[in-house]
């Protein structure tokens, strides 16, 4: 086994300040004499993660993590004893000498050291041929025309990968790179064998691309990230590294080495989609900012932003992939406790064209203004909305509650449904019944296996259709579609403003809109061929079914009921608005007189279908 001498340990544990070096990782906050933060190796809200300073040591309450500072380098960046101790001692300056060696801990820390290092000496070498070679002028054309300039390129060490694997071969001869640490750092790629068994010779990932380092916590290269100069170039956009023994790309962040101390003292992080986003962030002066790694954002991801900050702003692109990144971030950022924020940047702008085209300060204020993820949503929604009735309304609620119902804390999700009921104008009430529904749903989902094919989806979104339909407005649909005098009587009656403004009347307007005729096949058979699948399919279910009793008269109490149920919609939300601060007496007393008039009619509707003993309750 690996021995230091003890008096080594202690000299590095004397010279090591615990707090410095928990800090760099979580952030903390002084409580006495100890220091209180989240606990970097499990899942926690509260904190319960302690850091004692006068006794070098740090202990969680939560899971019982705990020891000195060597144990915390050991258990959070997954290195050995000897790893540990070496590290600190070199951050302390003092010199370590092992007197017994074991040979495979040697053999593990001998190729995480060649890693490393061909990692570090690929950098340099990437970096001086982008500064100096001819080869590179491509590059150095291409930094201009996005306004990276040479000191620019030199904070950030961007490089130059050349075409020709041959050249890349020159230079492992003068550094003395063996190819299997190339193939091993996954600068080199070692191809598969052919049908006759023979493999070829392994050849360079990267062939005339722009070269970003990605670096760890600690600032050391661990891997790279290459950029296409030319249009027609094979491969993707961007080609990343692959995961190797020092690279996890689930665990890193790009600029994340650069920005933590900047994130912990905004207690914010920016999100940014690409490596020159970032860049460009950090340089206008936003210097708490990170980017993903090309892959999908990540739960380790959240958690290493929740250890030194409360709160995300997702700066993505404007586009559609824009917006779904920016949703499935907030799904996986919301149940660590952040606070999800977006930065709703310009149609056809990214980060860094938006900084080149109109300056930082037009960034900094879509950062500051940015609204929380909820309100943003809405603000999509509204603009994609027919208007604002209140079928529209519900139809937004619906959308918004599935992202309501994946907050566990139970004050943040009585908050969102406060703040989401007053944007929409519907009751809370109506807005809790759907985030019940969307959690329940989700979880059915999350159990249910995946369907072989289409038929299996066609069938459930009828499901969902019909479920999501007012009971009255299926009972007048099932009469209409069998029933020539019901449906003429529906479309010669004036309910326009029903069938716009209760939420579950969609399919009782298709039909009451459509030219079906329950007489003619032919007709019938039209009618559903125009409809998506899923309407069609609800649509069979109801004609499958029994046909309902009643006739003329039932569908107008029917119809009744749902007028009812209109009435007391724009009441609820009328009612919402009154209890919106800052109104003027003059708009105070325009909504109290529409809330007795409605009232009113409502009354006159309900007086309608008092004699009948057989209506539908409303």
């Amino acid at each position: 086994m690996p021995r230091i001498p003890e008096e080594t340990i202690q000299q590095v544990l004397a010279a090591t300040d615990i707090v410095a070096l928990v800090g760099r990782s979580v952030k903390l906050r002084k409580a006495g004499t100890n220091y209180l933060g989240l606990c970097p190796f499990h899942n926690e809200r509260t904190p319960s993660f302690n850091v004692s300073p006068s006794r070098g040591t740090y202990h969680c309450f939560g899971c019982g993590a705990g020891g000195s500072a060597i144990r915390f380098v050991m258990e959070h960046d997954g290195m050995s004893f000897i790893e540990a101790v070496k590290r600190l001692a070199d951050a302390a300056g003092i010199r370590v000498e092992e007197e017994v060696w074991d040979a495979n801990a040697e053999a593990e820390a001998k190729q995480r050291s060649l890693l490393l290092r061909a990692n570090r000496e690929a950098a340099e070498w990437f970096h001086l041929l982008l500064m100096k070679h001819k080869l590179a002028a491509p590059a150095r054309d291409y930094l201009k025309s996005r306004g990276i300039n040479a000191e620019m390129a030199k904070r950030w060490q961007m490089g130059y990968a050349p075409q020709s694997t041959t050249f890349y071969r020159e230079w492992m001869a003068q550094k003395k790179l063996p190819e299997r640490v190339m193939v091993d750092a996954g600068i080199f790629v070692q191809p598969v064998e052919d049908d006759h068994g023979q493999i070829g010779r392994a050849y360079a990932r990267w062939r005339h691309r722009l070269m970003f380092p990605i670096r760890n916590d600690n600032g050391d290269v661990i891997a790279f990230s290459g950029r296409i100069l030319d249009k027609d170039q094979k491969g993707g956009k961007y080609v990343n590294s692959p995961e190797t023994p020092v690279f996890t790309k689930s665990r890193v962040l790009f600029g994340f080495d650069r920005s933590k101390r900047f994130i912990s003292k905004a207690d914010q992080a920016i999100i940014c989609e690409g490596q020159i986003d970032m860049i460009m962030v950090f340089e206008a002066g936003l210097q708490n900012v990170v980017a993903g790694q090309g892959t999908a954002f990540t739960e380790l991801h959240a958690k290493m932003l929740k250890r030194v900050c409360n709160e995300v702003v997702l700066c993505y692109d404007s586009d559609n992939a824009g917006r779904e990144a920016t949703e499935k971030a907030f799904r996986i950022l919301s149940p660590q406790g952040i606070n999800v924020r977006v930065a709703a940047l310009p149609q056809g702008e990214d980060p860094d064209s938006l900084i080149r085209k109109d300056g930082p300060d037009a960034l900094r204020t879509i950062v500051s203004d940015a609204p929380e993820f909820l309100e943003h949503q809405i603000r999509l929604l509204r603009g994609s909305a027919k208007g604002n009735s209140m079928v529209e309304r519900v139809r937004m609620a619906e959308q918004v509650a599935s992202a309501i119902s994946i907050f566990t804390g139970v004050a943040q999700r009585v908050a969102a449904v406060n703040k989401v009921a007053k944007l929409l104008e519907i009751t809370e009430e109506q807005l809790n019944g759907m985030v019940k529904k969307a959690a329940a749903e989700q979880k059915a989902d999350a159990k249910k296996p995946e369907g072989k094919n289409g038929t299996a989806n066609v069938a459930d979104e009828a499901r969902k259709l019909l479920a999501s339909q007012h009971k009255t407005a299926v009972l007048l649909c099932q009469m209409a579609l069998n029933d020539a005098e019901v449906l003429h009587w529906l479309r010669e009656a004036d309910c326009e403003d029903m069938l716009r403004e209760v939420p579950g009347t969609e399919l009782l307007a298709l039909l009451a809109r459509s030219r079906y005729n329950p007489l003619d096949d032919t007709s019938q058979l039209v009618f559903m061929t125009g409809l998506e699948r899923h309407e069609e399919a609800a649509f069979a279910k109801l004609q499958a079914q029994p046909r309902p009793p009643g006739g003329l008269d039932d569908a107008k109490q029917a119809l009744y009921t749902l007028e009812i149920a209109r009435l007391q919609n724009l009441i609820q939300s009328t009612q919402a608005k009154l209890r919106q601060a800052g109104l003027s007496e003059a708009e105070m007393e325009r909504l109290q007189q529409q809330v007795v008039e409605l009232t009113a009619q409502r009354k006159e509707y309900l007086d309608r279908m008092k004699g009948n003993p057989n209506s539908p309750p409303p």
